[in-house]
């Protein structure tokens, strides 16, 4: 391994840890600027800016890296992707701008209209970001990829603090964006300086480009309305302010479930993708996945489940207290998805993509009829309609983790078996969280956790010490091998 490449991981590792705490630093600043209405606002924009991101990725890049002819052809390739890449994104400009424009002339909604609006700069600084960037890619060079990242989250988080803090409210969430893409671009330009030979259009080689582009475009903007159904119900139905409150408490409820368990995801699919019918091998790797989950994220989630509201008040401030119960209940919702997680991508993994799909349309399906009944009949009450949410999301996440196993050689009985002590600590931090509402002394709540946390060791370093161990081995040697997955 060339002293290059482990320095580009290092560099990829300490970036990442960077990255995350900028905008976990971010969210706790701007809570304590900003109100429900801003981040109300954020989530109706969100809904439209990120299916037009999603139709504008198109695949152009993915084309270009898996290519397979010499440089000069990958050159080529190269300036046709780049100009298609300008096109498309210069469309999605217009089609936002014609969106943000829309809202302000025609609803009351003009904030979110104005985010929309401000946005759009950064879909045309992406396309110049884009040859960039993929040309590192293909060099193997993240280092300076991650450098971008970082500049781009900085930059991005000074533009909304810095709105916030002069007063123009959730007009920040479009300014923040727009400087951290032009500071990414800057910087992309100085390290790489590409430039397009060839300014014409090839028509073959477009054609090419563009017919597998179209396939990635269906799919993940298919994808992304069905992932969004939730949001795009609640700004159809709720007032701003509900919608605000339905943002913030997600965004901090599933902060554990994102820096802890989804950097994990790159360790399962290599596993999966790694699979041949009848290794039984897959299922005992999973099972040690599990265990590093279980093993991060449960002592996290006890603590914040049952101080919820003392850890909403110190960290952002009071005037999120009153979401306290409904960030306790999103903990819970992603203490017991952490549980099923490892094996939620089996059928990703396994080659069977078109099962995924089918399944997350019929629960958008599901999540369509049960949100609407649940808005007709507890009208305005936010905390019915997430628990609706959470219950149909898990009840398809388990029928996609049966029908993965149903894909190995293992059956769902060899699962719980392997999971029975997760599962009891998960279950455990459920009822805890319930009971934890009618508690009010800090020093009992203190007692509480201090009583899961012997049980929590009793179990992973008594009992089942041996898989423990296994865990933390895995996690050391991934940690240390990172850059040869990267």
């Amino acid at each position: 391994m060339s002293s290059k490449v482990i320095e580009a991981g290092k560099v990829v590792l300490i970036g990442s840890f960077i990255s995350r705490g900028i905008s976990a630093l971010s969210s706790i600043i701007l809570a304590r600027l900003l109100f429900e209405n801003d981040y109300g606002a954020l989530v109706i924009a969100t809904i439209f800016t990120g299916l037009i991101s999603q139709i504008g990725g198109m695949g152009y890049e993915i084309y270009y890296l898996q290519y397979k002819g010499s440089e000069e052809e990958k050159a080529k390739v190269l300036d046709q992707v780049f100009n298609l890449r300008l096109v498309t994104n210069a469309i999605m400009f217009i089609i936002q701008i014609i969106i943000g424009f829309g809202l302000i002339l025609l609803t009351d909604d003009k904030m979110s209209g104005g985010i929309i609006l401000i946005m759009s700069f950064s879909l045309l600084l992406e396309g110049f970001n884009a040859p960039n960037e993929v040309i590192l890619k293909n060099r193997m060079d993240f280092r300076k990829i991650t450098i971008g990242n970082i500049l781009k989250e900085f930059f991005s988080t000074i533009g909304k603090v810095g709105g916030a803090l002069i007063g123009i409210g959730g007009y920040c969430f479009g300014i923040g964006p727009v400087l951290g893409s032009l500071t990414r671009m800057i910087y992309l330009l100085k390290v790489q300086k590409y430039r397009p030979e060839r300014l014409n259009w090839n028509k073959l080689i477009i054609k090419k480009v563009f017919d597998f582009g179209k396939h990635v475009l269906f799919g993940s903007a298919a994808m992304y309305a069905v992932q969004q159904v939730d949001r795009i119900l609640l700004s159809l139905f709720f007032p701003k302010n509900i919608v605000g409150q339905y943002g913030f408490a997600w965004g901090v409820g599933a902060a554990p479930f994102t820096y802890l368990v989804s950097p994990q995801q790159q360790l399962i699919m290599t596993y999966t993708t790694r699979y041949k019918s009848g290794d039984t091998t897959l299922f005992k790797k999973l099972i040690i996945v599990q265990r590093i989950i279980s093993l991060l994220i449960l002592p996290v989630m006890i603590v914040l489940v049952v101080y919820t509201r003392e850890f909403i008040s110190l960290i952002y401030s009071e005037r999120w207290f009153h979401v306290a119960e409904i960030v306790k209940l999103l903990l819970v919702y992603y203490t017991v998805l952490s549980l099923l997680f490892p094996f939620t991508s089996l059928l990703t993994g396994l080659g069977y993509p078109h099962i995924t799909s089918k399944i997350s349309f019929i629960k958008a399906g599901f999540l369509i009829v049960l949100l609407l009944g649940v808005i007709n009949i507890w009208q305005g009450e936010l905390i019915a309609y997430i628990i609706a949410f959470c219950s149909i999301s898990l009840i398809f996440d388990i029928i996609k983790v049966a029908l993965g196993i149903k894909k190995t050689a293992l059956t769902l009985i060899e699962y719980l078996s392997n999971e029975k002590y997760e599962i009891v600590l998960v279950l455990l931090i459920a009822v805890l969280g319930f009971f934890s509402v009618t508690i009010h002394s800090v020093a009992i709540k203190g007692l509480v956790v201090m009583c899961y946390l012997l049980i929590y060791f009793f179990f992973f370093f008594v009992i089942d010490r041996k898989k423990s161990k296994a865990a933390i081995k895995v996690l050391i040697k991934r940690n240390e091998n990172s850059t040869t997955s990267s």
